[in-house]
């Protein structure tokens, strides 16, 4: 709600100064969307004064930490309410992931049910055990979950606008539910998958990497929930 990172009008826009992490694919974008203390800036990754340096992710995607020196981008909007300004591009990066989300683990549970449908065992497909059918029975409870409350997300951005704050409690919810749910979710596909899970040749993992990456992307399980506990006291 209040970034670190400056920006200075000068001739020409606004020059930036700051430090982020976990900036995906911050080598190959166009422009980076930076939030700043005067408002959204868009900065070119190519401009002098950004430097992007490799950073490790579990699915092995592109991501970087940037720093930006003096970077001369373009203000997104008039600047009058720089925090309204912030607010509205993570409110669009929040909608954005939990539609991602939603698609990757509707992906993974149908990969692992056709798994669970053709792999036989003891003369009988899996799918057809009592144990293996209630656990992706939960899994799958999971995964509507997922796609309503993302699907409520985007609906509400659409309708309401990314400048209200009545799209947040959505939001919110949505948010903690793929930190706290996604990654344990993935990790009881693989468990149903057997020693072929953990195969790097099978694309499960990337689907499971994928996840992991998208809830510290999100800050973690304990951050949303703080998030969301803080806003229900305040009702």
């Amino acid at each position: 709600a209040a970034p670190a990172a400056t920006a200075q009008a000068v001739g020409g826009g606004h020059a930036v100064t700051g430090y982020f992490v976990a900036v995906p694919h911050a080598a190959t974008a166009r422009h980076i969307l930076v939030p700043t203390d005067a408002g959204v800036v868009a900065v070119a990754a190519t401009a002098d004064g950004v430097t992007a340096t490799a950073s490790p992710s579990a699915a092995g995607s592109a991501e970087f930490s940037v720093r930006f020196d003096g970077a001369v981008g373009v203000l997104l909007g008039d600047g009058a309410d720089p925090a309204a300004d912030v607010a509205v591009l993570y409110r669009l990066a929040l909608a954005s992931i939990g539609a991602y989300a939603d698609g990757l683990l509707d992906g993974a549970t149908a990969l692992t049910a056709e798994h669970l449908s053709t792999r036989h065992q003891f003369g009988k497909p899996l799918a057809a055990f009592q144990a293996v059918a209630q656990q992706i029975a939960d899994v799958y409870v999971t995964a509507r979950t997922l796609h309503v409350a993302a699907l409520a997300s985007a609906w509400r951005v659409t309708h309401d606008g990314a400048r209200s704050a009545t799209v947040d409690d959505d939001l919110d919810v949505t948010a903690y539910w793929i930190a706290e749910e996604l990654p344990p979710a993935m990790r009881v596909l693989h468990h149903l998958h057997g020693g072929i899970g953990v195969d790097v040749t099978y694309p499960l993992h990337r689907y499971s990497s994928t996840a992991k990456d998208l809830a510290r992307l999100l800050g973690g399980a304990s951050y949303r929930l703080d998030l969301v506990g803080a806003r229900c006291s305040s009702i």
